[in-house]
């Protein structure tokens, strides 16, 4: 039945396309006929009218003589089987071959109300088709003025039935309506015998597919047909091939979404509507020190022992909202951890939960290092700030007036707005020098020329405390790195060795060269650095004798500056120092240039 249902469905789209198509045929070719036969006839009409026209042009004052009018409109309506009419330019009817001569006062006035009359006024030839009340027919109507001396002195008007065009027309469109129901009828013949055709390879194609759909996809569609049917049961066996092929792929990225699972830094629970623990990751075993075995199955609480977790868990499978909430493990290891979990839907209910552990220890470290830096930021910048205020507030109170001290004042606010100058710097540096995507530009220069220079900016200082400089780097060595880096390190070590320098003490500069690195090292014998101090020495604002730094000026930034500024040349930094007998500190260059 169901065969047979689609087999006459096929027929009647058929059908119905070709009448469809034969009556958009019938309707544009009797339109056609129609509007061709229209067309003759009015051209016919329209060269009678101008033969009647010269006819009556011939005569002089053709409308000044009613009888003749009357009489060659009579006797030419009679030959053509046409109306004649005559009208006067005042729209009085002159002449009529349809009405006897005494009856033509009576006529109407044909001057407004006849469109045909009204364009013959105009100079042009007026034509209308309308329906005659009086003969109950169709009538085209032609109009043309008459013209004596160029001027339009009255109007010729023919009327012609249209019941022979009509008769035409109706003969015409029983033809065209036979040939066009023969056409149908032959076309659904055809389209009777195309579909008994086309059914017979449908039938085999919905047998293999009954095949597929039990999920036997090696069974194979015989084309023994070239047409678009073929085409089908080849795309059809195609699409059974490549479903094989994808059941194979999908089993293969099932393994591999296996494997990511399993490789996932996060860890990853998942359980089912009841609590229990359907899967778990590698992570989740090794930070809870369990195993996959032993907490598939299981009662989430008998698996991980852990209350918080359990609790998101229950709130998920109550509410089924996204919960995320941050929790601290203190056993095996300390660790913070951030659990998101979503809930898994099936049919709009819960069907279980989706727990996601984020281990988030070092990025609270890194918030910790944060607020600790804000918190050293704000110190630093307060007491210079604290101190500015205070002096000015005593130089406005009136020791702006005292000779004796008010210099010493502004100095005094001058060291701590230098101090502030230098610490906002020190920052800016910093944080250029953490920024992402920094460049530095490598040059070869001459690294000991390049330390004599910064020596000198130093000069007083080091005349002050009586410092003796040992310079023991070797004249002309070259080396590749950016010069303005390497410039930044240099004052700033050198700067440290003589704050922290002793009285008639010495600083001594040298290189030692190893596998193409290149060790720099600034020795210096001042008061050297407690040990416990030396892990932390290079982190940001870090002192060991904070009073006697802030003292001396520094800003507890310039090692720090120093450990990026050669991490970026890929080198490394490092201290030596025994406390009371002075400090070696270094860093490292690679790729000499010599």
């Amino acid at each position: 039945m169901a065969k047979l249902s689609f087999r006459i469905k096929l027929i009647s789209s058929y059908f119905l396309l070709v009448l469809i198509s034969l009556g958009f045929i019938f309707f544009f070719l009797d339109r056609s006929l129609k509007q061709r036969t229209f067309r003759e006839i009015s051209q016919s009409l329209t060269n009678q009218v101008l033969i009647l026209e010269s006819r009556i042009s011939s005569i002089p004052k053709p409308l000044n003589k009613p009888d003749y009018l009357d009489s060659l409109s009579k006797e030419l309506a009679g030959k053509i089987g046409a109306r004649i009419t005559v009208i006067g330019i005042d729209g009085k009817v002159l002449a009529d071959s349809d009405v006897v001569r005494e009856a033509l006062p009576s006529l109407e006035n044909h001057l407004y109300k006849r469109p045909e009359v009204s364009e013959a006024l105009d100079g042009r030839i007026g034509q209308d088709v309308r329906y005659s009340t009086t003969l109950r027919i169709d009538m085209l109507y032609l109009a043309l003025p008459l013209k004596e001396d160029g001027s339009i002195t009255g109007i010729i008007r023919m009327a012609l039935p249209l019941t022979g065009v009509q008769e035409i027309h109706l003969a015409a469109r029983k033809i065209i309506l036979t040939g066009l129901l023969i056409s149908l009828l032959l076309a659904c013949v055809m389209v009777f015998l195309i579909t008994k055709g086309l059914i017979r390879p449908v039938n085999r194609i919905i047998a293999a597919s009954l095949n597929f759909s039990k999920g036997d996809f090696s069974h194979r569609i015989l084309q023994d047909f070239n047409d678009e049917i073929g085409e089908l049961a080849g795309v059809l066996n195609k699409m059974a091939q490549d479903i094989e092929d994808k059941i194979r792929e999908i089993s293969t990225k099932g393994q591999h979404l296996e494997a990511i699972f399993n490789s996932m830094i996060e860890g990853v629970i998942v359980i089912d509507k009841t609590g229990l623990v359907v899967s778990i990751n590698h992570a989740v075993e090794e930070i809870f020190d369990i195993t996959r075995g032993q907490t598939e199955g299981k009662p989430f609480l008998e698996a991980v022992r852990n209350n918080e977790i359990f609790e998101i868990i229950q709130n998920i499978l109550k509410k089924g909202r996204f919960f995320s909430k941050e929790i601290t493990l203190n056993f095996p290891v300390q660790r913070v951890f951030e659990i998101n979990a979503t809930p898994i839907f099936k049919d709009a209910a819960v069907n279980g939960a989706l727990v996601v552990i984020h281990d988030i220890t070092e990025i609270r470290r890194l918030e910790t290092i944060r607020r600790d830096f804000v918190a050293n930021v704000s110190h630093e910048l307060k007491t210079p700030l604290t101190s500015i205020k205070g002096f000015i507030e005593t130089l406005l109170e009136g020791a702006l007036e005292d000779k004796e001290n008010n210099r010493n004042f502004l100095k005094i606010i001058q060291t701590h707005a230098d101090r502030l100058d230098t610490l906002v710097n020190d920052l800016l540096s910093l944080s250029h020098l953490e920024s992402e995507g920094i460049e530095i530009r490598k040059t070869d220069f001459d690294l000991d020329s390049q330390v004599k220079d910064v020596l000198k900016g130093f000069k007083s200082q080091l005349k002050t405390k009586n410092i003796e400089i040992i310079d023991e780097l070797p004249p002309g060595f070259s080396i590749n790195a950016d010069k303005d880096r390497i410039h930044q390190v240099l004052i700033n070590l050198i700067d440290n060795a003589i704050k922290f320098n002793k009285e008639h003490g010495f600083i001594k500069i040298y290189s030692e060269l190893a596998d193409k690195n290149l060790k720099v090292v600034v020795e210096d014998s001042g008061i050297g650095i407690p040990q416990r101090d030396i892990p932390r020495i290079f982190e940001r604002f870090y002192r060991v004798d904070k009073a006697r730094s802030r003292e001396l000026g520094g800003t507890g930034l310039g090692l720090s500056i120093v450990r990026h500024i050669i991490e970026l040349h890929n080198g490394a930094v490092g201290v030596e120092s025994t406390e009371g007998l002075g400090s070696k500190f270094w860093f490292t260059l690679s790729k000499l240039s010599k």
